[in-house]
């Protein structure tokens, strides 16, 4: 009984916390689960005292102090519960800041179709990551891939079509000549989606992955070469076939997916929007 009524003035003082706490490593008692063995120890403790101790008022304090631990204990496991959620870019190149506002500074650009992941929310504006960059960026900006219908992706196929047949040009970017990454910036610039003049960039930083199984109407499709881990992209049409502006034929044309060639070199995918 008089060790339990020591504790129990040590803890009404606020000097239990430490008492308690004394024979935990230090490096225990910085992680988050050292509130919850506190808690552990008080109610060990509480139990204790109200088998040996009529002091209603001291046990009152007692049961207080327990709930305020419990309290934050659940505090923290709610945030180290916290799933992050991937969502997708859209309405064009959008700058990402270093806080939720417009007064902050700009970090960085990204484009539509581009996949992050949300860390943070403040006030409309949401905390990402991506690459190698943290940042903010405006909530209506984001999506959800799951809404993604795949009508951005049909209208790219069905501008693609006409342009069946145009020749081939280096560094094109034009309905005069396309080389195979200016045929798909091209195309989704016409939708308001600026993606690089490049197919390793548009690989490295457009859009979202997406399994070959799921290819869907408008989706790029990335291919590697004899000398390049990305050397070429087309568009995905359905049926298992792409439209793509080719090197080595000299224009616009459409392949299968399946044919040895692309099959053999197939990357990956990304979907715009």
């Amino acid at each position: 009984m008089r060790n339990h009524s020591r504790c129990l003035s040590f803890l009404l003082s606020g000097i239990l916390s430490v008492s308690l706490l004394a024979p935990l490593s230090s490096a225990q008692a910085a992680y988050d689960g050292s509130i919850r063995n506190l808690v552990d120890r008080v109610t060990v403790l509480t139990e204790s005292v109200q088998t040996e101790s009529a002091n209603e008022e001291e046990l009152a304090k007692l049961d207080e102090m327990q709930a305020e631990l419990e309290d934050k204990a659940d505090a923290k496991e709610d945030v180290s519960e916290t799933e992050t959620v991937s969502m997708v870019v859209t309405g064009g190149t959008i700058n990402v800041r270093t806080g939720p506002g417009t007064n902050y500074d700009k970090i960085t650009q990204v484009v539509s179709g581009k996949q992050v992941t949300v860390v943070g929310e403040s006030n409309g504006w949401y905390q990402v990551t991506f690459d190698s960059t943290t940042g903010w960026l405006l909530g209506e900006y984001l999506r959800d891939p799951a809404d993604l219908d795949g009508t951005v992706g049909a209208k790219v196929v069905s501008m693609a079509m006409p342009f069946l047949g145009t020749r081939y040009r280096s560094g094109g970017a034009s309905p005069n000549g396309f080389d195979c990454s200016g045929f798909t910036m091209y195309l989704y610039a016409q939708l308001g989606y600026s993606l690089p003049h490049s197919a390793t960039a548009q690989y490295k930083n457009c859009g979202y992955a997406v399994a070959k199984s799921d290819l869907q109407p408008g989706d790029l499709v990335f291919f590697s070469d004899s000398s390049h881990a990305i050397g070429h992209v087309g568009i995905y049409i359905g049926g298992g076939q792409i439209i793509h502006a080719r090197y080595s034929v000299g224009k616009v044309m459409i392949d299968s997916l399946s044919a040895s060639y692309y099959a053999s070199r197939y990357v990956g995918a990304k979907r715009i929007a």
